[in-house]
């Protein structure tokens, strides 16, 4: 590993990068620059490694000929591989190799995606997508937030929240772009075209941006912190606190994702025409940047917790439009969008926040990789579940769950928030 580094280290200072010189030489410019560039590289990786799916399913529908059921398994598959290696990718992070995480993730998506344009039969399609689910879990949200986390301290927020208002725009670039290119050069010259983004600019974009982090916190390898911060992990795991927010966070993303892997079938069978879906739909992107611009504005007067708070609301308030209010309004469903995309948004950000505030910053790495896994899960199943209640008793069934499970997420959260009050200063 430490030869791989300085090989890599020595290949951009050839080409006049050296960006952890330039964060010695002008820290403060240097963490603002290293935020965007992550945000760069993250709406990236997104698109190249997550969205992708999405944006050429009905390519592959087309071309291949495994059907929607196996192309679907593969993309599960690939989300419960980037949970498994979540937490090795914490513990890099806790070792001070976040930025060879970051780094060698889009690596290794970029070859998973050379692989994925190359492939044949059905085997070589999966293989390439367990590739993506490992580049996923070494490069995407839950480490990145974690090594910022581990790098700024109590900037953090500052800067996952600029992180991601751009990344919040990953899905808006990759459909339409995944969908052009399909056209254009089939889905295979669409594939090498996300390979090529990710090499020519997301790998110098989250290289750079880490290194600047790096060189300003000074977070190298530090092997005499392993045991404070496997003693950090372990005390956190001995905490009510600790599962309070994993059982929030993953019951809220298990309720978000269950609406929307459905929202298009939901809405079209609440009442709406496939445009006003498609228009709804095509809200989320906008609404997400929206929230977290709001949250950005509200700046650390109020607690990463009390925000968590009204945006469980939000999501909940959502889900009840959307079941009770659409089908006799379905105009209502653009009230949904607007609701449903701002709430989950400042969430995604948050759940770094709140742990920080709550657990503390030693060993984060290893804590955000163990709460990684069930969200993981849980969005991977997610789909399967919905479906699952869809065949039971439709999609009102399905909502009656999502709506249970954020109302039982915001009574972990509210539980979290007493104790967190109670405990002394």
């Amino acid at each position: 590993m430490a030869g791989l580094a300085a090989g890599i280290d020595r290949a951009f200072a050839f080409i006049g990068l050296q960006p952890q010189r330039f964060a010695l030489a002008h820290p403060e410019r240097a963490e603002r620059l290293a935020f965007w560039l992550l945000g760069v590289a993250q709406t990236v990786g997104y698109g190249a490694f997550y969205y992708i799916f999405g944006a050429l399913l009905l390519a592959w529908e087309g071309a291949l000929p495994y059907g929607k059921g196996w192309l679907a398994f593969a993309f599960m598959c690939a989300t419960l591989t980037a949970a498994v290696v979540s937490p090795f990718a914490g513990r890099l992070v806790d070792a001070g190799r976040g930025r060879w995480s970051l780094t060698g993730g889009l690596a290794v998506g970029a070859a998973a995606l050379l692989l994925l344009s190359a492939s044949q039969t059905y085997a070589m399609f999966f293989l390439a997508w367990i590739g993506l689910g490992v580049a996923e879990g070494l490069c995407l949200y839950e480490v990145c937030f974690a090594f910022v986390t581990r790098t700024t301290h109590e900037r953090a927020r500052k800067g996952i929240t600029r992180i991601t208002l751009v990344a919040g725009f990953a899905s808006t670039l990759a459909y339409p772009a995944g969908a052009f290119l399909a056209e254009a050069l089939g889905w295979r010259g669409a594939v090498l075209c996300f390979a090529g983004v990710v090499v020519l600019v997301g790998l110098p974009a989250i290289f750079a941006g880490a290194s600047m982090l790096e060189g300003r916190s000074g977070d190298a390898p530090a092997p005499e912190r392993k045991a404070e911060d496997q003693g950090a992990f372990a005390a956190a795991r001995a905490r009510p606190e600790f599962w309070l927010i994993l059982v929030a966070f993953t019951l809220i993303g298990l309720a978000y994702a269950m609406v929307i892997t459905h929202v298009m079938p939901i809405l079209t069978d609440r009442g709406l025409s496939l445009g006003q879906a498609v228009l709804a739909a095509s809200l989320f992107g906008p609404m997400q940047v929206a929230g977290r611009l709001a949250m950005m504005l509200a700046g650390d007067r109020v607690t990463g917790s009390t925000v968590a708070a009204v945006s469980f609301v939000g999501v909940a308030s959502a889900i009840a439009v959307l079941l009770f209010l659409v089908p006799v309004l379905p105009r209502a469903g653009f009230a949904f969008a607007l609701l449903f995309g701002a709430s989950f948004g400042v969430i995604s950000i948050l759940k770094p926040v709140v742990m920080a505030e709550v657990l503390g910053r030693r060993g984060f790495g290893q804590i955000a990789g163990f709460m990684a896994v069930p969200f993981l899960i849980a969005g991977a199943l997610a789909p399967q579940v919905a479906a699952l209640l869809w065949r039971i008793s439709g999609y009102d069934l399905a909502l009656l769950v999502a709506l249970g499970l954020s109302a039982l997420a915001l009574a972990a959260l509210s539980l979290l928030i007493l104790r967190d009050r109670r405990l002394p200063r």
